[in-house]
């Protein structure tokens, strides 16, 4: 993970009447124990990394909170956390060119030495919307073409099914990680991403870069 910056975010929920200074006195070494554990696996595998650890209520707050967060370290992706293992085998999902080119960016940070494919899919509601997936898909395999990935690198599917969210999921399970554009409009002001990615994270153990 050489060349990647980490911020590893900690919530700790304090009780709707609690006191947050009494809960940060009485849980903070253990929080940050836990933070800091993290963060020598990712500073292992060559990646920077930062902790930040907040106290408080959850809901509205907390969301906010993280979007202030990372608004002001401008980061380039949210890592949903489940287990990470390793880079190797990358899942994305691609619904329209949006959030295209960081998408590409963000690919060309990992070791392509350690990957050995990166899938692009697009789940494709009927049987017309395939040809524009394909072209889409295509213009994103030469894009990583052109930043130096070989072709034995690299799969696009195009898939029809009338629910995206689990033709996904389904995917996901035959990879190491998702990488996915954040387009969608936040249904629940006290949720981080939106609802297609939160669906994701909770019916995989997959974990996923929200871009």
């Amino acid at each position: 993970m050489n060349g990647f910056n980490i911020i590893l975010f900690g919530f700790w929920n304090t009780p709707e009447n609690g006191s947050q200074e009494a809960m940060q006195e009485k849980h903070e070494a253990e929080a940050k124990a836990v933070l800091y554990d993290m963060a020598a696996q990712f500073s292992r595998a060559g990646a920077l990394t930062d902790v930040q650890l907040h106290f408080g209520h959850p809901g509205t707050g907390e969301g906010e909170l993280q979007d202030r967060i990372a608004a002001e370290t401008n980061v380039d992706g949210v890592l949903i956390p489940k287990r990470l293992t390793r880079f190797s085998n990358i899942l994305v999902p691609l619904r329209d060119d949006r959030k295209f080119d960081e998408i590409v960016d963000f690919i060309c940070g990992f070791d392509r030495a350690n990957i050995f494919v990166v899938e692009l899919y697009h789940a494709a509601p009927n049987g017309t919307a395939i040809e524009a997936a394909k072209r889409m898909l295509t213009e994103a395999k030469q894009a990583l073409l052109n930043r130096g990935f070989a072709e034995n690198d690299l799969e696009t599917t195009v898939e029809i099914t009338d629910n995206v969210e689990a033709a996904i999921v389904d995917r996901a399970h035959n990879h190491n990680i998702v990488i996915v554009g954040e387009t969608g409009e936040l249904e629940i002001e006290d949720r981080f991403l939106g609802p297609i990615h939160n669906y994701i994270a909770d019916k995989t153990n997959t974990p996923i870069i929200v871009i």
